[in-house]
């Protein structure tokens, strides 16, 4: 027996295609979006009170070095079940050898905070893009949530990286993820672009 799934198309909102198939109605499925940040002083005085904050109750919020990935990466796997999946959106947990070694190359980057007992409670991770760095994916510890972990690693980074030259920042996710983009937001990243997943009629 087959079934019929019904194709999803992914496009921007501002898409005249989007428009007319929400004229001939087409059902919303799902959205995503994207953002962008340059680094200015009052985003990196934003980004020092983020990572000062979680300093302050007692996370150490550090660069994560190559033999600190297979700690990133089962921290990622027990986060997996909670990433929201789209058709725009997923996420797979990274290999941690690969991972390592892109650490190691300088393919990827990866920030963490780390509890008072050394274990790694939230992470992010970024790559270079042709002209900005951008999020490959950021995850938090369930229990700890919701106290500025995300926010800080992101600020973390954007410090560093700015530091060694880079001033122009990505990052996106799905509509549903309502706290990564605040997380977002509150660092002074600005949505750009909002994606719908359309089911046409």
């Amino acid at each position: 027996m087959t079934t019929n799934v019904p194709a999803v198309r992914v496009l921007r909102s501002d898409d005249p295609e989007a428009v007319r198939l929400l004229a001939a109605g087409a059902q919303v499925q799902g959205e995503s979006w994207g953002a962008r940040l340059t680094v200015t002083p009052a985003v990196a005085a934003t980004c020092r009170a983020a990572v000062a904050a979680v300093r302050g109750a007692g996370w150490t919020v550090r660069e994560l070095v190559p033999e600190e990935a297979a700690a990133l990466v089962e921290l990622d796997a027990g986060a997996a079940a909670d990433y929201p999946v789209t058709v725009a959106t997923s996420h797979d947990v990274p290999d941690g050898a690969v991972l390592a070694a892109a650490l190691e190359g300088g393919d990827r980057w990866a920030f963490g905070a780390f509890a008072a007992d050394g274990r790694l409670d939230a992470a992010t991770v970024l790559y270079p893009a042709s002209d900005r760095i951008d999020t490959d994916f950021t995850v938090t510890r369930s229990e700890v949530r919701r106290r500025g972990l995300a926010t800080a690693v992101k600020a973390a980074a954007l410090l560093a990286l700015a530091g060694a030259g880079h001033v122009r920042f990505g990052t996106g996710g799905a509509g549903a993820n309502v706290g990564s983009r605040r997380a977002n937001e509150a660092l002074g990243y600005a949505v750009t672009e909002r994606w719908l997943h359309l089911v046409a009629p």
